[in-house]
């Protein structure tokens, strides 16, 4: 794309939005008019995201329309039945998310496609779970997730509540190719799509049919409502929109001393009391683990922004237990095996999935059981994928699914990460093991024991800007081509190339064919189950390398751990021409 040219339309549009032209005037750099102009941004495999601000590279009324503006198209391409189902519209609470929504929904509904759009902000799982039960052909959230609060993004569901295929991604990227008017597509006011019945709004309505869903998570539902009262928790939805479902959700199973944290209780787009909204990050958890300790609370329960991740602290003795998001899945994955033993299930009738940069202690767990693993690329989607093909072959019934990265399913009523869900387990995980005078961390250590000392970590490389893209590509290829045998005096056993395809045993040469989707990820697995992994994020510019350990004791595991990173930093910075890494 010319950016020249587009930079100077925006300039010359008479009626461009005062806000961004006044944004537009103050730019003097022309490498970031170029940033800004040099593209679209881009259609991924389940949407667009970016910062918000001028330009055809960032989040604005007129990138938004555009996406809109594709998304009808695909709609109308799949004929009348397609449009008269319509799309659900959802949004938190970040700048603009409202702005946005009702955007989206006015150039659907310009185009003849019904809308249901949420009067309200709501999370993410909820809208997923409102494409499935108001059978829409499609869904949209207007979020950027955990991102910083000047990133926004245009998230698009499948009829079925799951993140769009591969398929559809790609032809609604080939669609938007062909849409470069962005400036004057119009649409008349909402009110008057309202009138015409053209745009529905829910509301309560929509909070009562998840919460109903939410219930048959429960395992043991009489031991929620005769002791739940008996766990205090303290829950901060991080100023986003997890607040009402988690507290009516935990409230109606049973546990009714939850309290919130008022400080992060409000829709604060900036996020002013924390610097990042990440339920990842320890430092979210600073103003919970505060109060926790003055107030006495056991258990702390963290949501992103939109309520699909979860972050739990645990708190012995008032002295706070992170768990990271392997550790919080391998914990619920354990009770639910042990609730299914309890109720007598035939586990071998079940499977769970998992993303192939999640930790394999949840594998080792599960085959002790006969339970069906299946591995999926990064990106809760592919769970969702797997959930499908199941009930499409009759096979297998889902039971879990999750990710490294705090996301975690456990009923299908939903196809993507829920926090709800995962906050309504973990409670009742936490009850369980209090009932019986065990806590979590002791409960985590006897896994430990019976399966190995599993230890993940996760590195990322920063590669802003348009230039910092084409750095990423060329690090990556770079990893890729070369012959790379040992790390940290690890023999490598097997290199899994999953853009190429092939899953190469090192020591003979011989490969065979990966049966995951083509992605831009390099995977090095050694003999003693240790493993790097390294790719691209989807959402943000940098690079994400993911390490885990395992060993007979946590320092053995954490040793292995320190000189396996610090044998691949070194190695990446002998590859790449700027030194990545400054001190090692």
């Amino acid at each position: 794309m010319d950016w020249v040219k587009k930079y100077n339309e925006w300039m010359h549009q008479p009626d461009l939005d005062a806000r961004l032209k006044k944004e537009l005037l103050l730019i003097e750099k022309e490498s970031e008019k170029e940033d800004r102009f040099y593209d679209y941004l881009a259609f991924g495999t389940g949407g667009i995201r970016g910062q918000l601000g001028v330009g055809t590279n960032r989040m604005n009324i007129y990138t938004i329309k555009r996406t809109a503006k594709g998304l009808a198209q695909f709609i109308a391409d799949q004929g009348v039945e397609a449009m008269k189902a319509g799309v659900v519209i959802g949004y938190d609470n970040r700048y603009q998310s409202r702005e946005f929504a009702e955007w989206t929904a006015r150039v659907l509904a310009s185009a003849g496609v019904h809308v249901s759009l949420m009067a309200r902000m709501c999370p993410t799982p909820e809208l997923a779970f409102l494409v499935r039960e108001l059978h829409t052909f499609a869904g949209v959230m207007i979020t950027a997730s955990h991102n910083p609060g000047d990133y926004n993004g245009f998230k698009v569901y499948g009829n079925d509540g799951g993140q769009i295929t591969l398929e559809m991604a790609g032809e609604l990227s080939k669609l938007l190719s062909a849409i470069d008017d962005e400036l004057t597509i119009k649409a008349d006011s909402l009110i008057s799509y309202i009138l015409a019945g053209d745009v529905d709004l829910l509301d309560e309505q929509a909070d009562a049919l998840y919460l109903k869903c939410l219930a048959e998570v429960s395992q043991n539902k009489e031991l929620a409502k005769q002791a739940g009262s008996q766990l205090s928790i303290l829950y901060t939805p991080l100023h986003g929109t997890g607040e009402a479902l988690i507290t009516k959700g935990l409230a109606h199973a049973g546990f009714t001393h939850l309290t919130v944290l008022a400080s992060q209780a409000d829709g604060d787009p900036g996020f002013s009391t924390t610097t990042f909204p990440n339920p990842e990050v320890r430092t979210a958890f600073d103003l919970s683990v505060e109060t926790a300790v003055s107030d006495g609370a056991e258990l702390i329960l963290g949501t992103d922004p939109d309520s699909d991740r979860l972050g739990v602290v645990l708190m012995e003795n008032k002295v706070p237990v992170y768990l990271n998001g392997n550790q919080v899945g391998v914990l619920l994955l354990s009770y639910l095996i042990e609730e299914a033993v309890r109720q007598r299930k035939d586990l071998s009738d079940y499977f769970i999935a998992k993303t192939i940069v999640t930790s394999d202690l949840g594998k080792k767990l599960a085959e002790k059981y006969q339970l069906e693993v299946r591995e999926t690329l990064t990106g809760f989607k592919y769970i969702g994928e797997q959930i499908k093909v199941a009930e499409k072959e009759g096979s297998k019934i889902f039971l879990f699914g999750y990710e490294e990265s705090n996301g975690y399913l456990i009923k299908p009523f939903v196809r993507d990460k829920d926090a709800i869900q995962a906050a309504l387990l973990m409670a009742e995980l936490s009850l369980a093991c209090k009932q019986n005078d065990l806590t979590l961390t002791q409960k985590l250590e006897q896994i430990y024991e019976e399966f190995g000392f599993f230890l993940e970590e996760l590195d990322t490389i920063e590669f802003p800007g348009k230039i910092g893209l084409q750095k990423m590509s060329d690090l990556i290829s770079l990893i890729r081509q070369t012959p790379i045998m040992e790390i940290g005096h690890k023999k490598v056993l097997i290199k899994e190339d999953y853009l190429t395809g092939d899953k190469l045993f090192m020591a003979t040469g011989r490969t065979e064919r990966l049966e995951l989707p083509k992605s831009d990820v390099i995977k090095f697995v050694f003999q003693d189950d240790s493993w790097i992994c390294i790719r691209p994020s989807g959402t943000e510019p940098k690079c994400k390398i993911y390490y885990s350990t395992c060993a007979g004791s946590y320092e053995e595991s954490s040793t292995d751990m320190l000189a396996m990173k610090q044998s691949f930093q070194s190695l990446i910075n002998d590859l790449n021409r700027e030194p990545v890494y400054q001190t090692l």
